[in-house]
């Protein structure tokens, strides 16, 4: 029989609060059939959600229009001296242009999934804080998009910025509905630009990777996001004020998730308190 000093045994105890509670043993057959069912029950709905948001046919077209104008009110000479000259350059180099839209149109897919299954295989607090993360962050971006309907910069006539996607369609598959299919695109709602959820999705990533063990994935982790902000912005697709509230999504789902952790971590410290409290004597 093997024992451990007190110390050990509580610094063990600390490692493992987590919301799924390490510490009670390996997880039966049974146990882990449900977690998964759960895991992927909860990112079925939500991409549910998010489809038929997106897809919804009731968005006030001319208030996006009006956000949209707001947006570039906020960002002045920002929009001007930033987004206008790169989307205007991309399309004078049309080998970096179609590389962009297919960039555009395929990592954010790509990606995301990876880096949470990646994330899943680590397992631990990391990893349920990156899942209930993206499952906040993309709840409160459908919230947005469903009351505050905006329109990409490449809809917006008379602002100088050319849909890139479309001038470029003749090399993929997409057609005026940016990564949308040709013939479907009136089954997208092109009107929920704000927050960016392909930049949101990918600063998930980003935190993610820099959490993982190996320091190789702090390499894609700076990279990915940089590259999804350019293309973002050199497509016309988003705003840079589009790209800051996908980060302000993230940023506030982890905060969730700290307070969680701490909120949890106290009581357990109160839990663990009461049984000493009643044994000493008075």
């Amino acid at each position: 029989m093997t024992t451990h000093p007190v110390g050990e045994t509580r610094a063990v105890g600390a490692q493992s609060s987590t919301i799924v509670d390490d510490s009670a043993g390996p997880l039966s057959l049974g146990s882990l059939r449900a977690h998964w069912v759960i895991e992927l029950g909860v990112l079925v709905a939500l991409f549910t959600a998010y489809n038929l948001i997106r897809a919804a046919q009731g968005t006030d077209i001319s208030a996006a229009f009006a956000h949209s104008h707001d947006i570039l009110r906020i960002e002045g000479g920002l929009f001007d001296h930033l987004e206008l000259p790169l989307n205007t350059w991309i399309g004078t180099v049309p080998v970096i242009a179609v590389s962009a839209c297919y960039f555009y149109a395929l990592m954010h897919y790509a990606m995301t999934p990876m880096v949470l299954l990646v994330s899943r295989k680590h397992g631990g607090w990391r990893y349920w804080r990156g899942y209930w993360a993206i499952v906040v962050a993309s709840a409160i971006a459908l919230v947005i998009y469903a009351a505050w309907p905006v329109a990409p910069p490449r809809l917006i006539p008379g602002i100088g910025i050319a849909d890139v996607m479309r001038d470029f369609s003749a090399y993929g598959w997409w057609g005026s509905a940016a990564s949308a299919p040709r013939g479907i695109g009136d089954a997208t709602n092109q009107f929920a630009a704000m927050p960016s959820l392909h930049c949101g999705w990918a600063f998930w990533c980003a935190i993610q990777m820099w959490g993982f063990p190996s320091k190789w994935w702090r390499i894609p982790a700076v990279l990915y996001p940089t590259l999804q902000v350019i293309v973002v912005m050199a497509t016309g697709n988003h705003f840079l004020l589009d790209i800051l509230g996908g980060a302000a999504c993230v940023a506030v789902a982890y905060g969730v998730m700290e307070l969680v952790r701490r909120l949890s971590s106290r009581r357990r410290q109160a839990q663990e308190a009461a049984p000493a409290e009643l044994t000493e004597p008075r």
